[in-house]
């Protein structure tokens, strides 16, 4: 079984991809992989691991960003490109895991994820999207927000990225409910006692 797992930060993605993991799949993780590809530049400004990219690439209102959110979409592309390639030397029978990014669903190169991978979303609830916000404000990750941040006369940065960070989440629910072979219910997730073959009983 080959899988790959989509979803916004803070889904439970690589909580899950590392529970795989622990049961013998092969495990790629895009983030992993975008951080080494920007290593050079992030040790350039003394930055290292993925909350200092997301520091890197700055919040929508930074004038660096358009720049620097392309930069990372290059990367991620790439990044997809080098599991593709691996996947061609890994058997039929293996079993593979991803770990993507939530900005997967930006990526040129997606579509073929499908033709190689089941893709499973790992739902979030609107009610627990509040708390995202918080979190994200809290432990930020690398975010591209496409054309979801736009900023009134008169408002603050901050006001801004609250006002607007829902609809980011609204836009990538519909693109992710569109690339997805399997949704997987938030708070069946989160049961007493659901584990690990739980989880692939239901990827099945």
């Amino acid at each position: 079984m080959k899988v790959s797992l989509i979803g916004m930060s803070g889904s439970g993605k690589t909580y899950w991809a590392k529970k795989l993991k622990a049961k013998g799949f092969t495990y790629f993780c895009c983030d992993d992989l975008i951080e080494k590809k920007l290593g050079f530049e992030l040790q350039q400004l003394g930055y290292a691991g993925i909350a200092d990219v997301a520091s890197w690439m700055g919040q929508p209102f930074d004038s660096y960003y358009p720049t620097r959110s392309q930069q990372y979409l290059d990367f991620e592309k790439d990044a997809i490109d080098e599991i593709y390639d691996n996947l061609e030397t890994i058997s039929e029978t293996d079993n593979v895991v991803i770990d993507t990014t939530g900005s997967v669903i930006y990526t040129s190169n997606k579509k073929k994820l499908s033709e190689l991978t089941k893709i499973v979303y790992l739902e979030v609830p609107l009610i627990v999207t509040k708390e995202m916000y918080k979190l994200y404000l809290k432990d930020p990750k690398p975010v591209i927000w496409g054309n979801s941040f736009s900023k009134k006369n008169g408002e603050t940065d901050m006001d801004a990225l609250r006002r607007c960070y829902p609809k980011l989440l609204d836009f990538r629910v519909k693109k992710y409910e569109q690339l997805a072979g399997r949704t997987l219910n938030y708070y069946r997730l989160r049961t007493e006692n659901f584990g690990v073959e739980d989880f692939i009983e239901l990827v099945k």
